[in-house]
């Protein structure tokens, strides 16, 4: 876009359109930017004009941001935060300067995929920081982001948000199935009837049933469970030995599979979708360290 089109464009959209990102919700961006309803609702279908495009659908937990919502998130954010630094001149964290140790919380679906990569980022980079992962889970989350140890709390978007915290989506997701294709033959695309035929492991962080035990009884049947787990980072051992199938977030059913053999293929189930997000605490929301990681975690969405 040239200087020409930027004038034609009112700038303070993407200001409104940041705050939409990260409060989920057009009554918490209108009190977070001193605004009526209807004026960051004006602001929002001018918006949707702008990119011609929805940007956010309502659920039942919020505003869901849409794929080219994130990805306009994804470029915007480090833009209006380098935009700040010129006006605030706030200083910038040197992560091969410091040995700080950032504490992130997550569940271990997302660890699957995000501990290789940022391993990889330091020892690539040469960065002396250090990152300690802890588990969570989108129950116990709150937990997590009160506690002063930890900088950013990973998880499913919640729907509601207190005062004292922060959110940014960081990508949506639906789930996939995971076999041994050496044990297991099915259909490409598995059907229904294969699927409610063979043996499930389930995984959940209280081992009790879940969406996919819901939509089969909803539709009279139930699902053959071998075996329930808490993590999803037993499945790799798991599937590899004994005849079954799971089904779970599809980034960690692509983590699991690509250092395993196991096999993915969509569920044939109408799955749900969810979006992660970064969530912490107003206490650490200006510091550069943590400015450098929400920086940081936004590259790594753009490669799930």
């Amino acid at each position: 876009m040239n200087s020409i089109d930027l004038r034609r464009v009112d700038l303070n959209l993407l200001v409104v359109f940041h705050a939409l990102m990260h409060e989920g919700s057009v009554t918490r961006a209108a009190v977070k930017l001193s605004l009526t309803q209807s004026a960051v609702s004006a602001a929002l279908a001018r918006l949707r004009t702008l990119f011609e495009d929805p940007l956010f659908e309502r659920s039942r937990t919020g505003m869901l941001p849409t794929w080219r919502a994130l990805e306009i998130s994804g470029r915007l954010g480090p833009a209006l935060s380098s935009i700040a630094d010129v006006i605030f001149d706030e200083p910038e964290f040197e992560p091969t300067a410091s040995t700080r140790v950032i504490h992130l919380a997550m569940s271990d679906d997302l660890e699957i995929v995000l501990a290789p990569w940022l391993a990889l980022k330091k020892i690539e980079l040469g960065w002396t920081v250090e990152f300690a992962i802890h588990q969570t889970n989108s129950t116990l989350w709150r937990e997590s982001v009160e506690s002063a140890r930890t900088d950013i709390a990973l998880t499913m978007s919640p729907g509601q948000l207190s005062a004292d915290l922060r959110a940014e989506p960081l990508f949506s997701g639906g789930y996939l199935c995971l076999y041994n294709p050496e044990l297991l033959e099915f259909s490409e695309p598995i059907t229904y009837d294969e699927y409610i035929a063979a043996d499930h492991v389930r995984v959940s962080y209280d081992v009790q049933r879940g969406w996919v035990d819901d939509l089969l009884a909803a539709r009279g049947h139930k699902r053959k469970t071998v075996c329930a787990i808490s993590h999803f980072s037993g499945l790799g051992t798991l599937l590899t030995r004994v005849p079954a199938i799971a089904t779970f977030p599809e980034h960690a059913a692509r983590g699991i599979a690509s250092s395993t053999g196991l096999k993915v293929c969509p569920t044939p189930l109408q799955a749900p979708r969810f979006t992660i997000s970064a969530i912490w605490n107003t206490r650490v929301d200006g510091s550069p360290e943590n400015a450098w990681l929400r920086r940081l975690l936004g590259e790594f969405a753009q490669t799930v």
